[in-house]
């Protein structure tokens, strides 16, 4: 168990953590729940870890995922003055009431379940296409060549991009996930920039030619509930980072998940119809969310006992709150399909809940489903304590997982 003298005071960002974080958060939400943590950079974030402070957290206005809050913030810790870029500036989870309400509104027609469940033809399809191009290889990574391009083929069709153009919104996908911050090649900075003038001629395309997609429901929707160009811009921008990575990380830790877990495994297989019905213990098990966007306090709040000033930056751990035992009771650590409603906090909570919440679990089961279903001996290629996860502040993913068929 971990010791208060052993964590360091940047305990969340070692790779010991990223690898393995629930001891040490068990530790945390045991002994200090709201807890400081020291930035590399300079400052510090303060990080909630018991369900019931961080949905409260979620909820309160007074923690603010204004970027330009945040930006003031990194402003004043840098020294100088920064300002978001557009594309990540004019996107609901970017942003508060009054301007967050209008941009909710306005998209909140694309992403209904009823949607959702409208495309499941056409991602099976997606998916039985990927695993045909794996069927042949001995030992095939389903992260690279399953996990990560069924959101992205899956999310780059719904907005109306062409198919020639799926391989580079993969690319740009991967290296906005992927990239280190100590790359001195400029990866970064290029994915976003060769993203966003696609995106903007794309957009600029369907003006004028629209199509039977989102981006082209987006431009020609009523004036009511009509975006601005930049706005569009942005979206379409968040669907193709957050959307995908969000969605592949789940995809990814489910399917590695039911196979560390063959009795689970065979469970769904003789019952189809529980696949949908089991996806939140699976979402809340696998954890593909490890923290909440950050917030910026706006003024005092108490979270937790502790009272965090003004002007900081609170960090949500979503993996701490899916395996608190005061929300779960029952063995959190263990994957149950019959566990009774495991209400996780990995889409968010109140108004920034997540708008792909339901096409995100629609891909991901079909996702497992058809994998098991085509290949019901798959096992995993190497020992499960192999597994490594990337380092990520938002995200979990695993860096690969080599199966054989």
């Amino acid at each position: 168990m971990a010791d208060t003298r052993t964590l360091s005071k940047y305990w969340m960002i070692t790779n010991d953590f990223t690898q393995n974080p629930y001891p040490v958060l068990e530790y945390v939400r045991r002994e200090s729940p709201v807890r400081e943590l020291a930035m590399p950079g300079g400052g510090r974030a303060w990080v909630v870890t018991r369900y019931e402070d961080a949905k409260a957290a979620l909820a309160d206005p007074r923690l603010s995922r204004d970027i330009h809050v945040q930006y003031e913030l990194m402003s004043k810790l840098a020294g100088r003055p920064m300002t978001p870029p557009p594309e990540e500036a004019n996107h609901l989870a970017n942003l508060e009431p009054p301007r967050h309400t209008p941009l909710r509104k306005a998209i909140s027609f694309a992403f209904t379940p009823r949607r959702a469940e409208a495309l499941r033809p056409r991602v099976e399809e997606i998916a039985d296409e990927l695993l045909d191009r794996l069927a042949g290889e001995p030992v095939p990574d389903l992260i690279a060549g399953y996990a990560d391009p069924l959101p992205v083929i899956t999310i780059a069709e719904l907005m109306g991009v062409p198919a020639k153009a799926w391989p580079d919104f993969l690319r740009w996908s991967t290296a906005l996930r992927s990239h280190s911050p100590t790359d001195g090649e400029g990866v970064l900075d290029r994915s976003i920039k060769e993203l966003s003038r696609y995106m903007s001629e794309l957009i600029a395309a369907k003006q004028s030619e629209p199509g039977e997609d989102l981006l082209s429901a987006l431009i020609h929707a009523a004036p009511e509930r009509r975006l601005t160009s930049t706005e569009i811009l942005s979206t379409g921008f968040a669907l193709m980072t957050g959307g995908n990575d969000t969605t592949a990380s789940l995809v990814g830790g489910v399917i590695a998940a039911l196979l560390t877990h063959p009795a689970e495994r065979t469970e769904l297989l003789a019952e189809p119809g529980r696949w949908g019905k089991s996806m939140d213990e699976l979402i809340r098990y696998v954890s593909p969310i490890s923290n909440a966007l950050q917030r910026v306090t706006t003024e005092p709040v108490e979270l937790g006992g502790v009272t965090i000033p003004a002007g900081e930056i609170v960090v949500i751990s979503v993996m701490s709150t899916n395996r608190d035992t005061d929300q779960f009771p029952d063995h959190p650590d263990r994957l149950d399909l019959s566990r009774h409603k495991p209400a996780h906090l990995s889409f968010g909570f109140g108004i920034h809940y997540c708008s792909g919440a339901h096409l995100a679990k629609v891909i991901t089961e079909i996702g497992a489903r058809r994998l098991f279903e085509r290949f019901p001996g798959v096992t995993l290629a190497v020992d499960p304590s192999e597994l490594r996860y990337q380092a990520n502040p938002v995200v979990r993913p695993l860096q690969a997982l080599p199966v054989r068929w």
